[in-house]
Formats: structure tokens, sequence, C-alpha cells
């Protein structure tokens, strides 16, 4: 019975996603939009916070458009204040002095963000270069400001510090990790309140990844960080997503309908054929009285969740066969460090298991072979987008 109710709901879902043709998408997205920065600042005008609700995490071309945001001279003075998904909350005064600091040189300055950016995460290393790239973003926009007008960061990620870490302290944090959207709610919470007012407001921008971003209820047995902060802030609240593509985060593999991780496109590629119909033009708009909001989120035919219940707009700037993925951090390892990394793995795998020549192999491959993955900032490869092309380009003559 349930098996067959669950085709019922799926074939529903598809039916209705059938329904809004290429034409309607690509006439709305023809009609006079604001570009990306203008949508989310025109947000912030009648809004406190805007959570912005990224791709994967890997993706760089995303934080072009989010520093094209943070750098605008409207934002600087009214917002002011930014807070990201990545980064441990213990950090962020740390990460305000450097972000906000003077240095004689960029080498200076590069050297105090490495020392930095290796105690930002409960993982070994954060080996994602958008954060990098996002950080030295930050201090690019401050260097010409005044002090006072400063852009503030915030991180919201669980409390963790590396130092005295030890295997059973490592096991016994990550049993929190379940409660992690509800910890880092609280924590972005306590740091918006501690916030000081710019023009007599107190706002914010929010990063997260878009599982956490969207407003997901008690009803998927769990609550999103974005349902968090929507349920304490009410209406002063707008969740906005970056064009993406049908990805199930590893967590929603609990319910009985999730099989397999299946990578495809929007409403099977609609929306980013309208998107290519239009010349790739960057735009934000509100997913409400849209086609797009009308648009089954990808992982809740069970619930019924269309776009519009999830998120309040969506941000269209690069087709997703452009999107840029890359990892590693410029001299993110030393020799010093690399020991140190080496004691992080040992600890996140556990020492118990490491013994005699098991222990004395993943000393030499860390030291070896890590150090060299973590330096090189390099591109990965996408395995599925010529599929998701195909996907895509039979809409386009249509």
């Amino acid at each position: 019975m349930k098996r067959v109710l669950f085709i019922v709901l799926i074939a529903n879902a598809l039916v209705a996603n059938a329904q809004i043709n290429v034409s309607d998408y690509t006439g709305f997205m023809e009609q006079k939009h604001l570009s990306p920065k203008e949508y989310i600042i025109d947000l912030f005008k009648t809004n406190d916070i805007v959570i912005i609700g990224e791709r994967d995490h890997r993706d760089t071309t995303q934080y072009d458009v989010i520093q094209d945001i943070i750098g605008d001279e409207w934002f600087i003075k009214n917002v002011g204040y930014v807070y990201t998904e990545v980064g441990v909350v213990n950090t962020t005064e740390w990460a305000n002095s450097v972000l906000k600091g003077e240095y004689s040189n960029n080498g200076d300055f590069e050297k105090e963000l490495i020392k930095l950016y290796r105690e930002i995460d409960f993982n070994p290393i954060w080996d994602k270069y958008n954060m990098y790239k996002y950080l030295k973003g930050i201090y690019s926009i401050n260097c010409k400001l005044e002090n006072n007008e400063k852009v503030t960061v915030g991180f919201t990620d669980c409390e963790f510090d590396w130092e005295g870490m030890t295997s059973e302290k490592y096991k016994s944090f990550e049993k929190v990790l379940p409660k992690r959207d509800s910890l880092m709610a609280n924590n972005f919470i306590k740091l918006f309140e501690g916030q000081r007012q710019l023009n007599g407001h107190r706002k914010a921008l929010i990063i997260q990844s878009q599982p956490h971003a969207i407003r997901m209820g008690q009803s998927y047995k769990m609550k999103s960080f974005g349902m968090y902060v929507s349920e304490k802030y009410n209406q002063k609240v707008k969740v906005v997503l970056f064009n993406w593509y049908n990805w199930v985060p590893q967590y929603m593999h609990v319910y009985p309908w999730v099989t397999e991780k299946k990578v495809e496109l929007v409403d099977d590629g609609k929306w980013d054929a309208a998107f290519e119909k239009t010349n790739c033009n960057p735009i934000g708009f509100n997913l409400k009285d849209s086609p797009f909001g009308e648009t089954h989120f990808f992982y809740s035919y069970m619930h019924r969740d269309k776009f519009m219940d999830i998120a309040d707009g969506i941000i269209y700037d690069t087709p997703f066969y452009r999107f840029v993925y890359e990892i590693g951090i410029p001299n993110v390892v030393d020799k010093k460090f690399s020991k140190e990394l080496v004691n992080r793995d040992i600890v996140t795998v556990g020492s118990n298991s490491l013994k005699g020549i098991g222990m004395r192999l993943i000393r030499w491959r860390l030291k070896k072979v890590e150090q060299k993955y973590y330096n090189e900032v390099r591109a990965v490869v996408f395995p599925e987008k010529s599929d998701l092309k195909a996907q895509m380009d039979k809409w386009i003559n249509k």
C-alpha cells in the first residue's frame, strides 16, 4: 500500500510539473528583472535577514556574486555583517581581527589568514577553495574602508577546538552533529543580537548550503537552519537560492523514498533551458507568483512542497555547465603543519584502529601525498555535466 501511495504521489508531482512549459519559464525570465546584486539589496530594504542557499561547497562562481553584494556601498553602510555555515563559532573574533587588520604587505596578511584557516573547521582541514576566496574577498573590501565601516564576519558552526583534541573527545563531539542546524541557528542568533545597529537597524546576510538554508520543518523529522531562523524572526527573513540542479544530501537517505543520489536538472531541464534561451542573463526574482515557485522541490515529493514553500527567491547567475568546483588552498600545509595534520587524521579515525605498520603507513601517506593535495588549487571534474547538458538541450528547440 505504501509503495502504491508513493508511486501515485510521484506521478502527481510529475504531472503538476509537466503542466508548466518551457515557454512559461522563458516568458517569465524575459520580463524585466533585477540583477542578482540588485535583488538582494532590494530585499534588505524591507527585511532584516537574507539567507542565501549556496550550491555545492566547492563551487567558486557563486562567490563572485556574493562578493559583488558585500562590496556594494549600500550593503556596507546598511548591513555590514555576513555569516557563514563554514567556520566554527569560537574562531569568529579571531577571523575579524585578521580580516580587519592592517599589514605591511599582502604576504603578511596571507600568513595570518592561513593560520586562521587551519582552525576554522572540525574536519582535519577544510579544503574548499571558495571559503578561502571569500575570506580574501572580505579583506580586500575592508582594506578600502575606515575602521568603523569594515565588514564584520560571523562563523556559525558548532564550537570546536583542535587544541588538545583526542579520539575520545572527537567521538563525543560527533554526537552533537545531528543537532547541527539548531546549534548553528543558536550561534547565529546570539551573534546577531550582539550586533551594533547601522542607521538604526540590525541586518545580516547569511550564507548556508541549500539543505540548511531552506525552510524544512518538523514534518521531515528535523528542522533546518533556515526554519529555525525564520521562526525566530518571522516575516523579516527571506531565503534565496542560487540556481543549481537536483541533488539529495546524504542525510535524506533515512527516508524510504530516497534510494540513491540522483543528479538531474530541475523540472527535467526546463528551468535551465529557459535560462539558456534568455542568453543566461543573470537575474534574481521572487518565487511566489512565478512558474518557478510552482515547481515541486526535488526531494520533497512525499510532502508535495513547491519551491515557493521552502524559499522566497532565486538567483540565476551562471549556467550549470560553467560552475567551477575547486579544492586546495595555497601554502596551507607546510612541513610543521603536516605533522599536525597527521595527528588530526589519527584523531578522527581513532587511534585504537591504527597499530604498528598501519600507524607508520598513515604518517607516510599524509606527509608525502596530502601536503601536495591540499596546497594545489585545482578544478574538480564534474562527470555528470554532459548528461545534464543533454537533458537541457532537448527543450531548447521546443
